[in-house]
């Protein structure tokens, strides 16, 4: 899911920023092969428990499996202590590198609210070299990188996400939060409302991971009052 999720919100900085440069989608690709990594480890650990566990003897899993009816067949990582660590360990990870993904998507949907809203100042583009961008369904397209002035007088390297004059500025939407997979300019509605679609998704991910965690804080809670309380004589 992890995996899945940041390869989503880095297919859609890279359709905002018309290129796969700049501090967005560089983050990404760091969580992506984090999440790749942590994927194929935990498909060889199912592989390979599950391939032990069939070449025990049948009577030997019988008697386990007597023993554990009583039990979901999911792991409940939220529970403390874990019965399953492996898995626990791995929800973990799986779980921050969600909020981590999260934090870097939620400008997306400040810029995108911005642009549909009329919200944030007006700067100058400067088109100066056209680049190519590919992707997996879309194909290839030429974007435009330049500088954007701001009327503050600093200046940001950007891309247009598309083919424009070189040389010929032209007055654009400056991004309302510049950090993380914002920062990059939108050019149509259309690519406001895809910006906001995907980072309320994450959002809510990453609300259901907050819910996990304090079942988590509970429970640990719990465990921690009953190993303190003194043992009755």
């Amino acid at each position: 899911m992890a995996f899945l999720l940041s390869y989503g919100a880095y297919l859609n900085a890279v359709n905002e920023t018309g290129s796969d440069t700049g501090s967005g989608p560089s983050i990404m690709r760091g969580v992506i092969l984090a999440a790749a990594v942590l994927t194929v480890v935990a498909l060889t650990v199912v592989a390979v428990d599950s391939r032990q566990l069939r070449r025990q003897p049948a009577e030997l899993r019988a008697q386990a499996a007597a023993a554990t009816a009583h039990h979901p067949v999911r792991a409940h990582a939220h529970r403390y202590p874990p019965r399953h660590r492996l898995s626990w360990v791995f929800a973990w990870l799986g779980m921050v590198l969600i909020l981590f993904v999260t934090v870097v998507c939620v400008p997306g949907v400040v810029d995108g609210i911005g642009y549909l809203a009329g919200a944030g100042r007006s700067g100058t583009f400067v088109p100066q070299s056209y680049d190519q961008v590919c992707g997996y369904r879309t194909g290839c397209s030429t974007v435009t990188d330049g500088i954007l002035e701001n009327p503050g007088g600093a200046s940001t390297a950007t891309t247009w996400p598309a083919q424009v004059p070189l040389g010929q500025s032209f007055k654009v939407r400056e991004p309302v939060w510049s950090w993380g997979a914002g920062g990059s300019l939108i050019d149509s509605d259309g690519t406001a409302v895809a910006a906001i679609i995907v980072s309320l998704l994450l959002d809510g991910f990453a609300v259901l991971i907050l819910v996990w965690f304090v079942r988590l804080a509970r429970n640990w809670l719990r465990h921690h009052r009953q190993r303190s309380a003194p043992t009755p004589a």
